[in-house]
């Protein structure tokens, strides 16, 4: 119970709801992998439509699993998890899931955003900078998921503390959130920069306030902007054995746009003109890296 208790309030923090964390130091182990960016099941390709986001900083991951869940048409659903290094090179969290309102709210109001644990604890481990396994609780099932770097164009190489000012960088893989840190705690987009395309997974909430999520492949279109059309996804519930692919299906619901003024700070331009529900929205975010640890963590 202690341990889950501390795992919800870190996935606060992570969110900004509260931010004692902002000046806390790190410690990494000298040659330590950084596993930060987009993974998926292992072989690539063999169940496609569901997948995790690392932001790796020290000898932290925060976690977040873009899947979907038991409700109408099984529905997008995402969870967050904080998981700590352990000696023997694993990281162990509890997932945990998100309410808050929705993304067509102006302004976002975080103090409507609540966390409740999800399942039991879920444990990382890695066989080497690109290949690992997620291990975790599925209803009455132990599952032992192999997982990959999902790979679409040249994949960077991230490392912590490297660069102490985020501003220079060149690569936009990492957690992102509204800027000024912690104005609109509760939402993100985890984007996975390869060669000229970002891939965006965007974590908000539904007009009820239920958990959900869109993804946008992103092209660039102009020096240091990238857009693409956004997608809803619904597919098979979480836990599921065996995840079926086929069940995955994608809406066009809109547009967005990531305009960067340097390497930490940029713009998010959404415009959903239809989610499936009837429900659209225009609304151009300021955004910034998420640093739980510090520097943070650059790519290159």
């Amino acid at each position: 119970m202690d341990r889950m208790a501390r795992s919800v309030r870190a996935v606060l923090l992570m969110f900004g709801v509260l931010c004692a964390l902002a000046g806390a130091t790190a410690r990494a182990q000298p040659g330590t992998p950084n596993y930060q960016g987009l993974w998926w099941a292992a072989p690539a390709g063999s169940q496609s439509g569901w997948g995790i986001n690392l932001a790796h900083q020290g000898e932290v991951i925060f976690l977040t699993w873009f899947t979907y869940g038991n409700g109408s048409g099984n529905e997008s659903l995402w969870m967050t998890m904080t998981a700590s290094r352990a000696p023997d090179g694993t990281y162990s969290g509890t997932l945990v899931q998100t309410n808050g309102p929705s993304y067509s709210v102006v302004p976002f109001d975080s103090n409507a955003v609540t966390v409740k644990p999800f399942t039991a604890e879920a444990t990382l481990s890695f066989d080497s900078p690109t290949t690992g396994t997620v291990t975790y609780q599925a209803s009455s099932s132990v599952v032992v998921q192999p997982i990959t770097m999902q790979t679409f164009g040249p994949l960077p190489t991230c490392v912590w503390g490297a660069q102490p000012d985020l501003t220079k960088a060149t690569n936009y893989t990492d957690l992102w959130w509204a800027s000024p840190p912690g104005s609109e705690s509760g939402w993100g987009v985890n984007l996975t920069h390869q060669g000229n395309i970002i891939f965006a997974t965007w974590f908000t909430y539904a007009i009820q306030g239920s958990p959900a999520w869109m993804s946008v492949t992103a092209a660039q279109v102009a020096p240091n902007t990238y857009s693409g059309t956004l997608y809803k996804t619904a597919g098979p519930a979480w836990g599921s054995l065996p995840f079926d692919s086929s069940l995955v299906s994608f809406v066009d619901v809109g547009t967005a746009t990531f305009a960067f003024t340097d390497g930490n700070n940029a713009t998010f331009t959404y415009n959903v003109s239809s989610d499936g529900a009837g429900r659209s929205a225009f609304q151009i975010k300021a955004i910034t890296r998420q640093v739980f640890r510090p520097p943070g963590t650059a790519c290159q």
